[in-house]
């Protein structure tokens, strides 16, 4: 079986100017299909569209010289109209070929995507047992689905979703992710671009236990918690380092570490095989995660930063989102994190439910206060799949363009959601306004380019313009 894996792009045309400021990211979610296809006997190909700067007919191009039996896309909501074009110029071209949506967008709207033959099947959270047992059923020419668990297509044109598959509750089982196939040697870690290349990523969970109202990740890793061993993790680290020369490292889970008892042998590994000298490693958490131990422990093992949610500065918004933080906590956290060495960076929200301009002011001077190495302030996108999006979709939000559904340089007039009362112009401008108060201070630029010394024309371009993740 030949299958062509796509990490699509959204339509970088919208982002102008700024598109030439982003960095391709690993995509590991495709990177874990592309080696359960490999380890299943499949001759498997992958296009990442964005850090190959393709558009749509060059990787239709590419796909029908390959020609695959199956072409699968992992598909998030601001490329789907991107991964439509594809699909369309392939019903044309390869009208024989078998095409498979996955990610969360496929997961919200799979049957209104199988309905439109936008795809002829779309995969629902852990993917690689799904895709292998598609494959045999495509292979073996088979008309009916409705054995393979976890999966939506069309039976008798109509869309049917089948019962759920059983969650993976064995992550170590699964074979490292496949980035033989991928440009590794191009990927970066935005807002980050002093981190030295080769800069891969590792999952060493899927699922989480918390439920904040804006984030989608259940449709994802799903509502189960699940965690790998930690010596098998390191096992992975050690691999990335030898096999690709990797120099940094990101956790993508949301929270990393969240088992502090987990924490412990994670980091004495790396230290008794070396790997804390010859690779850094960065990870999102909570800061309420972050006690003292925690983070000596993380400087210890190699971690030099960590990425932390705060979202708003304000409790009341906090409470709003179900976030279950509160301002006090991450003060203690930033500071555990600060004095053991390892740098901060917050991730705020502007435009959260309940939010006045006011109240964006509060938050930026919070982040002030707060003194991080690094923020990111992006307007607040009720992203399909999260409860956000379920709440306000047909009550606030005025338009479903998909590709609008993004933080990149948003435009009043593209603004999919805005608080009651906060006008999308004057969001905007206090998106432009947070960057430079926090990044034009005179504070800050002694800080990137004397003590963090990672300032650079992308890095500086992020605080001047309001790039966002």
């Amino acid at each position: 079986m030949r299958v062509l894996l796509i990490n699509p792009a959204m339509n970088l045309k919208k982002l102008g100017r700024f598109a030439g400021l982003l960095e391709p990211m690993p995509c590991i979610g495709l990177a874990y299909i592309a080696a359960a296809l490999e380890a299943h006997g499949c001759h498997v190909r992958v296009i990442d569209m964005f850090a190959e700067r393709l558009d749509a007919e060059e990787v239709a191009n590419k796909v029908e010289r390959f020609r695959p039996d199956m072409v699968g896309m992992t598909v998030l909501t601001p490329s789907a109209p991107v991964c439509s074009i594809i699909s369309q110029l392939l019903r044309t071209r390869l009208p024989d070929v078998k095409i498979v949506w996955g990610g969360v967008h496929a997961d919200v709207f799979a049957k209104d995507i199988v309905r439109s033959r936008d795809a002829d099947f779309a995969v629902h959270q852990d993917g690689e047992i799904t895709v292998c047992e598609l494959v045999d059923a495509i292979a073996a020419n088979e008309t009916d689905f409705s054995a393979i668990d976890g999966l939506t297509w069309a039976a008798d044109g109509n869309p049917v979703t089948n019962k759920a598959r059983a969650i993976n509750q064995d992550l170590d089982a699964l074979p490292y992710p496949a980035w033989h196939l991928f440009p590794y040697h191009r990927y970066g870690l935005l807002p980050f671009a002093d981190l030295a290349k080769p800069v891969l990523t590792i999952s060493g969970s899927r699922g989480c236990p918390y439920r904040c109202d804006y984030c989608s990740l259940i449709h994802t890793g799903g509502k189960v918690y699940r965690r790998r061993d930690p010596i098998k993790i390191v096992d992975e680290y050690e691999y990335l380092v030898d096999r690709y020369g990797v120099k940094q490292i990101g956790f993508i889970d949301p929270i990393f570490p969240l088992v502090k008892k987990d924490l412990e042998p994670f980091c004495k590994e790396l230290v008794a095989r070396g790997l804390d000298k010859k690779c850094q490693w960065l990870s999102e958490t909570r800061a309420d995660r972050l006690d003292a131990e925690t983070c000596q422990m993380m400087y210890d093992g190699g971690c030099r930063r960590v990425l932390m949610g705060i979202e708003s500065g304000v409790d009341l918004l906090l409470g709003n989102v179900n976030k279950k933080i509160t301002t006090s906590k991450v003060r203690v956290g930033v500071e555990n994190a600060r004095n053991a060495g390892i740098q901060t960076v917050g991730l705020f929200m502007i435009g959260m439910p309940g939010e006045t301009p006011e109240m964006t002011k509060e938050t930026v001077e919070f982040a002030v206060e707060l003194d991080l190495d690094f923020a990111k302030f992006a307007i607040t996108v009720p992203f399909p799949g999260s409860k956000l999006f379920e709440d306000r979709w047909q009550v606030d939000l005025f338009r479903d363009d998909w590709e609008n559904y993004t933080t990149f340089n948003p435009d009043p007039d593209r603004l999919i959601y805005h608080p009651h009362g906060y006008d999308p112009e004057t969001l905007v401008k206090m998106q432009s306004w947070a960057l430079r108060r926090f990044y034009m201070r005179p504070r800050q630029i002694k800080k990137q380019f004397v003590d963090l010394r990672t300032i650079s024309p992308k890095m500086l371009l992020y605080g001047l313009y309001g790039m966002a993740i």
